[in-house]
């Protein structure tokens, strides 16, 4: 009787024992609750969509956002151009973000308060409405900021793409150059792509920071489009956050004039609106030129030490 009441016990405890090993296995479906917990920089956009319900691409844009991938970048060697091609100009995207559904995730600032990786899948769902428009960012400082240096507050996905105004995760301090002559021509290209065929392409920025500088030596762009596999849309490549005959120190964010022929050169790229009757002159995105009376309002294309030459003081919200 004793024997056969061991044998009982013994079945009962092995019975329990998988019992609980089964309950620490984990199926697709917690994996992907804990890459969403893991990826918290998930924007609201991603659950509105419902994608956060697709573990795997949860699981893929943790990867994306979650981790510093700045430090495993080698910034390329400035040579005169405003980019430079990546891997042979092939973008290396996760498959698991190759979807036809929109999405937007914007990492979290890093421990110095910079911005690091922004992603999306943009579509005609994710760019703003035809009567949108630009709204204010002044209010975003982002790191390495400083006044009166020529400083842009340029987005890491563009406005063009999805409508981002003062967001601190997808602002970055830059300059006029990359701004326009690097960053711009591949974000129109993407718009174009969208506005003609209504396909979807996935699109990742990196800003790249050396050390603990607070102005990044550039930034990393990637673009692919989803529907035809790459054969509208697709680039790797590194826009130069210089400015050609100026001198950055990316530490403080302190711009001086090292060579002033090449700097006037690149002075023509830049446009300001200026007020004739308050004297002050603004970037044509700054809020203050939609109050701005029609009679007063002027585009120029002088440069700011011109202005100011001038008498016209930079506005105190765009910070031109």
């Amino acid at each position: 009787m004793t024997t056969k009441l061991r044998t009982t016990t013994a079945i009962i405890s092995i019975i329990l024992t998988c019992l609980v090993i089964t309950a620490f296995i984990p199926t697709k479906s917690s994996i992907g609750d804990a890459a969403s917990h893991i990826g918290q920089g998930i924007s609201h956009e991603l659950q509105q969509t419902g994608t956060g319900s697709n573990p795997d691409l949860a699981a893929a844009l943790a990867l994306v956002t979650g981790a510093d991938r700045a430090d495993e970048f080698e910034v390329p060697e400035f040579s005169g151009n405003p980019y430079v091609k990546i891997n042979n100009n092939e973008p290396e995207f996760d498959e698991a973000l190759m979807t036809e559904e929109s999405f937007e995730d914007y990492g979290r600032l890093d421990r110095y308060g910079r911005c690091t990786t922004a992603i999306a899948n943009i579509s005609v769902d994710t760019e703003p409405g035809t009567n949108e428009e630009r709204g204010d960012i002044s209010e975003i400082h982002p790191t390495g900021w400083m006044s009166n240096q020529g400083w842009e507050r340029c987005h890491l996905i563009g406005w063009q793409l999805t409508g981002e105004n003062a967001n601190a995760r997808n602002l970055v301090t830059g300059t006029h150059y990359m701004n326009v002559s690097g960053m711009q021509p591949f974000e129109n290209r993407v718009h174009w792509y969208i506005e003609d065929t209504g396909n979807h392409v996935v699109y990742q920025v990196t800003p790249v920071f050396e050390g603990k500088n607070k102005i990044c030596s550039g930034v990393h762009m990637q673009a692919r489009s989803v529907e035809d596999k790459g054969w509208g849309i697709s680039f790797n490549v590194f826009c130069f956050n210089v400015s050609p005959g100026k001198e950055i120190d990316y530490m403080t964010g302190l711009v001086t004039v090292a060579n002033q022929r090449l700097s006037t050169e690149t002075e023509y790229e830049r446009s300001y609106v200026v007020n004739t009757n308050s004297m002050k002159f603004h970037y044509p995105t700054c809020s203050s030129v939609k109050m701005m009376s029609e009679h007063n309002k002027k585009i120029v294309t002088e440069s700011r030490e011109e202005l100011i030459k001038e008498g016209y003081l930079p506005c105190g919200n765009c910070e031109p």
